[in-house]
């Protein structure tokens, strides 16, 4: 047979069958892997860095909302100790008195919480009051239905009439904790006066039952900031954004609209994409490491993880930002609430105590060195707390000098009194300005400790609140327990909780 073979190839006129031998078979099996390689590898790069731009660019725009919805927020917590008060009830809705809107209401939204504008808005639509900043103009007019101001008035009562309670004498609002400040108020974006504004609004209602709404709609209270080179530089400390800014265009990443739909402008930022920073790995693989497939993949593999990692920790770093306070680093009102309300939970087994506390002296320093001044005490103030308090608890700031401690690791009477002391002695110290003065602040304190003075974290800050009255009462720059106020005044802060 093979004689035979032999023999027919070697027959003249009789064609050579071309024939692969196994080297051949080997660089065409290489160049099939390669190229196969190469291919997976720039359709996995494109699909990683696709995916990863995708991520990276929603999570940035949802930062960015987040951090407008927390100061939107931050307006209305400080709007809720106005518009929750018998005395804004007396004198602007039964009884509107403009010597207390000038001299007690504008003038606190502006000089304690930096409201830049705020207006009273009655039944009807009728707009009582304008103010930029403390002037206040009180002329009256009908807004028209088409105003940014009176949709958000009239989202704010809807909120109210959901809200409404029956009391002695008319109407009432249900009590919500400032952390659910979102129940009973409205939030939105207006153009007022030619400027796009974030504003919030929220129905003057009574706290203590001594007076009561009529029937009928209430009188909203609007606060709004507009949305300015300042606004987006206070905004951008937390998000740390190259090129954020607000352009009255809609041609932006987040586009700000009005309650009615309307376009108002958007905000726009350079994108951070990781995308290009995949290529730079997969690109070099698909060109020096086609051959070594398992060592292209273990790199991009590694390189996937270490992004995730950078992800994760960006993501961890903006929780973390969301729960602090920008000006003094310390926990915001939100996370002080919530470890607070998580204390009450496990207070059965771990009993605590609560420090609330106010700077004496603070409105001096930013009446004669200026807001800059006070911010800078307001820091240094924050930095001596957290060094006396140490791992003991949790500093927490929530309003303009006010100040709380949720204490963990003791709540006897003799080391509260002593952490107490040594507050105020840190505090009390002068304090020397980045221009040049020396100012000096004092603290005054109030003490309750759980489950003493209650069981609920509402309550037992109640009481904190109530101690620390007490001591400014008292003459400012001391402590004062909750335990030791009498049973009136026991009874009242219970019944204000």
């Amino acid at each position: 047979m093979t004689k035979e073979l032999e023999f027919l190839h070697l027959q003249p006129g009789a064609k050579a069958v071309p024939r692969l031998g196994l080297p051949a078979l080997v660089k065409l099996f290489a160049f099939v892997l390669i190229t196969l390689s190469a291919l997976s590898l720039l359709f996995v790069g494109y699909i990683a860095s696709r995916k990863a731009d995708d991520i990276a660019v929603e999570k940035q725009i949802l930062m960015l909302e987040n951090v407008l919805r927390d100061r939107q927020s931050l307006l209305a917590r400080d709007q809720l100790g106005l518009a929750r008060w018998d005395r804004s009830v007396k004198y602007i809705t039964l009884k509107f008195r403009a010597s207390y809107v000038v001299e007690e209401f504008v003038s606190s939204l502006w000089y304690d919480f930096g409201h830049e504008r705020s207006f009273l808005v009655g039944p009807g639509g009728r707009l009582l009051m304008s103010a930029w900043q403390d002037e206040v103009d009180l002329t009256a007019r009908d807004l028209k239905p088409g105003e940014d101001l009176k949709a958000i008035a009239d989202q704010a009562i809807r909120q109210h009439h959901a809200h409404r309670t029956t009391i002695d004498g008319g109407y009432g609002q249900k009590p919500v904790p400032a952390s659910q400040v979102h129940a009973i108020a409205a939030f939105g974006f207006a153009e007022i006066d030619g400027d796009v504004m974030l504003t919030t609004a929220m129905a003057i209602v009574p706290d203590d039952g001594e007076v009561a709404l009529p029937e009928g709609d209430p009188v909203v209270l609007i606060s709004a900031r507009p949305i300015d080179a300042e606004l987006v530089a206070d905004l951008n400390t937390q998000l740390e954004y190259p090129e954020l800014r607000f352009n009255r265009n809609d041609d932006g990443l987040l586009a700000i609209r009005s309650l009615d739909g309307r376009k108002l402008g958007s905000f726009d930022f350079a994108l951070y994409k990781p995308g290009a920073e995949i290529w730079t790995i997969v690109v070099p693989a698909v060109v020096l490491l086609c051959g070594l497939l398992l060592t292209a993949s273990f790199v991009l593999g590694r390189y996937i993880g270490r992004l995730s990692e950078r992800l994760e920790e960006s993501e961890r770093r903006n929780r973390e930002l969301a729960h602090r306070d920008a000006l003094s680093g310390l926990a915001n009102r939100l996370c002080f609430d919530k470890a607070l309300n998580e204390a009450a939970e496990r207070l059965a087994h771990a009993p605590f105590a609560v420090i609330a506390s106010d700077l004496d002296r603070f409105k001096a320093v930013n009446d004669i060195h200026g807001h800059a001044a006070g911010d800078e005490v307001i820091r240094v103030v924050a930095e001596r707390l957290r060094e006396a308090v140490g791992e003991n608890g949790l500093v927490g700031r929530v309003g303009s000098d006010e100040f709380v401690v949720l204490l963990h690791a003791f709540r006897d009477r003799p080391r509260l009194s002593m952490l107490a002391q040594h507050i105020i002695a840190s505090v009390s110290q002068p304090i020397t300005l980045s221009s040049g003065p020396v100012v000096d602040v004092g603290i005054s304190l109030g003490v309750a400790t759980a489950p003493e003075s209650g069981a609920a974290a509402r309550p037992i800050m109640a009481m904190a609140d109530k101690a620390l009255y007490a001591s400014k009462e008292g003459g400012r720059g001391r402590v004062f327990f909750a335990e030791d106020l009498s049973p009136d005044e026991d009874e009242a802060a219970v019944h204000a909780a």
